[in-house]
């Protein structure tokens, strides 16, 4: 009969310690989640990793994003295209190179893969996805929540894209985007994130 009771103990036990983790990982992801639907804007250096026909072509970045789309994407390296940017206001994109100190005016048509590389078009895809998976895997020694999102539309380019959230900071370290054949075209990894940034009066001006 103690056999059998601590048997039963063991098991309730056991039975609790499974119930809270599992409750533990919900409410982590809940959070997670919650964060990124709430989220007014960020602020963010990033390595951008884009694969080509002709290789690999690495850039240093800087990224400011609205919740509202506005967007600022700046390349600080390699020294060759250092001083590019791209804005967008909401209505225009910018496209300025300061080695002819010109800056490429155009107004844009509604399209998500303009803003493809920045997360709020990532949280909008993963949000109307269905089937997306969430699955935990360690990055650089660091355990990370990976959500996944299907890209809308036809272009076997940019088919699937995944996000990788710190489970310690709750903040993004990776953003992949595939292609059809589950092959890497653009990879992020972030250095500096800063959710709800005060963004200055002129990041998302485009200058006449």
């Amino acid at each position: 009969m103690k056999r059998f009771f601590s048997l039963f103990l063991s098991f309730v036990l056991l039975f609790a310690v499974c119930a809270c983790s599992r409750e533990k990982n919900l409410t982590e992801l809940e959070e997670i989640q919650q964060q990124l639907v709430e989220m007014e804007g960020y602020a963010c250096t990033a390595t951008l990793i884009r694969q080509t026909e002709n290789g690999e072509k690495i850039y240093e970045t800087k990224q400011y994003y609205k919740s509202t789309g506005e967007y600022r994407l700046e390349l600080t390296a390699p020294e060759t295209v250092a001083g590019n940017y791209t804005v967008f206001d909401g209505d225009r994109i910018c496209q300025y190179n300061p080695r002819v100190n010109d800056c490429i005016i155009r107004d844009v048509p509604e399209s998500q893969h303009r803003s493809e590389l920045f997360l709020g078009q990532f949280i909008k895809n993963y949000m109307q996805s269905e089937g997306v998976s969430v699955e935990t895997a360690s990055f650089d020694s660091s355990k990370c929540i990976v959500l996944e999102a299907v890209i809308p539309g036809n272009d076997d380019g940019l088919a699937t894209e995944k996000l990788w959230i710190d489970r310690e900071s709750l903040l993004p370290v990776r953003f992949v985007i595939s292609d059809a054949d589950d092959k890497e075209r653009y990879r992020m990894d972030y250095h500096e994130f800063t959710f709800h940034p005060q963004f200055d009066a002129d990041t998302f001006r485009i200058a006449e």
